[in-house]
């Protein structure tokens, strides 16, 4: 299956999900520049980070296509409009094949997390080109915070999240890259 054929519902779940926590991380700042802004940050972390599980477990001959969790992009609306608190669950790549080994599995879930280190990086880089441009900074120091949070968030090891398959497949691996990037979600929860 090419990485590029997608199927009229995966686009259609996609769409919603990005709109969906696009509104959830600036809620309740909703301007249109916010939510342009919020789009480019949250929502390019988001569509990469899938879109590599997908692309990975393809590569493995694996039938991969990403499906929404309306119940979850639900709750993540109700806890964010009642409570001001940010739940993201908006689906997650199905994947099926015969059988993966511990490694494909786990190489699978971690090219979502490491996409997200990679944006974060491209979001500074853009972030210190445009130092003196308010809103080009802005979008970059954003999307900068947003990817390692996203990254960091899914390297928990703990079902269904990434880190808990690579850390089935590869302990050390994980604890190089999940250690310091729950560390990074953690200072930014509590300080």
């Amino acid at each position: 299956m090419s990485i590029f054929k997608f199927s009229e519902r995966e686009m259609i779940d996609l769409t919603i999900s990005v709109l969906a926590i696009t509104f959830i991380f600036i809620y309740p700042n909703l301007t249109i520049l916010n939510f342009i802004v919020g789009l480019i940050a949250v929502g390019s972390g988001f569509i990469f980070h899938e879109l590599m599980h997908r692309t990975v477990a393809r590569k493995y001959g694996a039938w991969s296509e990403f499906r929404a969790w309306y119940e979850g992009l639900a709750l993540g609306f109700i806890l964010k409009v009642i409570f001001g608190a940010t739940f993201i669950a908006p689906g997650a790549v199905y994947i099926y094949k015969d059988y993966l080994t511990y490694e494909e599995n786990g190489k699978i879930a971690l090219a979502g997390p490491l996409t997200n280190v990679a944006l974060a990086f491209i979001f500074l880089i853009v972030a210190l080109i445009f130092k003196y441009n308010p809103l080009m900074s802005w979008i970059g120091i954003f999307g900068f915070h947003i990817n390692l949070f996203l990254a960091g968030f899914n390297m928990l090891p703990i079902p269904p999240f990434d880190g808990e398959k690579v850390l089935k497949w590869n302990p050390i691996i994980w604890a190089i890259f999940g250690l310091p990037l729950i560390g990074y979600v953690i200072y930014v929860m509590f300080w």
